[in-house]
């Protein structure tokens, strides 16, 4: 496969690209008034943590009194950073670390969570795994009355442009998140639109890598930046909108 050089990983450059936390963090002072409950929140769990880039300053916001915490990724220069950044962050929480995808981690063995956190993580679940995951998280991870807090990007259903053309892997329908979610048994709270950003300036090569990369290697370094070049034209800035969605086990 041919790839553009880049000394940062894919993940890296998502993080450095799209600017994902700053969307969120400002909306936190309205999550907080719509949702009260979250300051009782002492233990949760983050499947597809990252570094804990959007998750660790959410919770910091969000979950005041939280006290432990499961931290669930599978690639491990992720979870190295990760390891680093809730140090900093949180310093008094206490941690468990599982280097395994949110498919194959089985939790604790008679544990459960306060919150779940699925922050950018479900395109790489793929569809038909998702009931299955969904039901292990509503039966087997979280309390009665717990919380499953969903972030993932959404296309603009009336342009059908800009950066989600280049990675439609990266795109899910919130409806369709939300009918599954319910159909194992969850109940709808709450939801919220988010918006940030991607920084497509040039030189852009780690950003057509990542795309690549994300693209399973389906398309080539040129056609990426053709396409590319299509979609952005002379742009350095390109609007992104997200979903945020919580559910309520009962």
């Amino acid at each position: 496969m041919e790839m553009a050089a880049s000394s940062l990983s894919p993940w890296k450059t998502i993080e450095r690209r799209m600017h994902q936390r700053e969307g969120l963090i400002l909306l936190t002072p309205e999550i907080r008034n719509a949702l009260p409950h979250l300051s009782a929140v002492k233990s949760c769990a983050m499947i597809g943590c990252g570094t804990g880039d959007i998750d660790l300053p959410f919770v910091r916001e969000c979950f005041p009194n939280l006290t432990e915490l499961a931290a669930v990724d599978p690639d491990a220069d992720q979870m190295a950073e990760f390891k680093t950044n809730v140090s900093q962050l949180i310093p008094t929480v206490s941690v468990d670390f599982y280097q395994e995808t949110a498919q194959s981690w089985a939790g604790f063995s008679g544990k459960l969570f306060d919150a779940v956190l699925l922050f950018h993580c479900l395109y790489y679940v793929p569809p038909s795994e998702r009931p299955g995951l969904f039901k292990k998280l509503f039966d087997h991870v979280l309390v009665s009355g717990g919380v499953a807090l969903v972030l993932l990007s959404v296309r603009d259903l009336q342009t059908r442009e800009g950066f989600h053309r280049l990675l439609p892997c990266m795109v899910i329908d919130g409806v369709q998140i939300c009918d599954t979610m319910t159909s194992v048994g969850f109940k709808y709270c709450y939801q919220l639109k988010v918006e940030d950003h991607v920084d497509v300036q040039e030189p852009n090569d780690d950003l057509m890598s990542t795309i690549m990369f994300l693209n399973g290697g389906k398309l080539s370094l040129e056609e990426v930046r053709r396409a590319a070049k299509e979609e952005f034209g002379s742009r350095k800035i390109i609007p992104r909108e997200n979903w945020f969605g919580v559910f309520r086990k009962p």
